[in-house]
């Protein structure tokens, strides 16, 4: 089950302590143990980024 299917507004924190928002893209389960789901998310600004979907937050 995907928890933040694709479509969806997220926002996580980028790596300069600012809110990010985005859209997520597509989403992926990696072959571990635990089936972590990964978002690709494209940003407001137009760059693409990959990450965990633990990390991540829906807008509501």
């Amino acid at each position: 089950m995907n928890s933040i299917p694709a479509g969806s507004r997220v926002f996580f924190w980028g790596t300069n302590s600012q809110v990010v928002y985005g859209t997520v893209v597509s989403v992926s389960i990696q072959s571990d143990v635990q089936g972590t789901q990964v978002l690709q998310i494209k940003d407001d600004s137009g760059h693409t980024h990959s990450l965990p979907a633990g990390g991540v937050t829906k807008v509501t």
